[in-house]
């Protein structure tokens, strides 16, 4: 087997990099929205008016 068709046979299509590179990126973004989100929310706890909202979770 000669090297170009090692190369077309034995490796990934675009569509199967692209599916992988798009999996990999959702998770990345996932985590950071999360994170971001999370921070966020610990920040509106810590400012609220304490007098006016209360937590119900916590």
């Amino acid at each position: 087997m000669n090297i170009q068709q090692h190369l077309t046979t034995n490796s990934l299509t675009w569509k199967e990099i692209e599916l992988d590179l798009f999996r990999a990126l959702q998770n990345a973004f996932t985590e950071l929205f999360t994170a971001l989100l999370e921070d966020i929310d610990r920040q509106l706890a810590e400012t609220r008016d304490k007098r006016r909202y209360h937590l119900k979770d916590k």
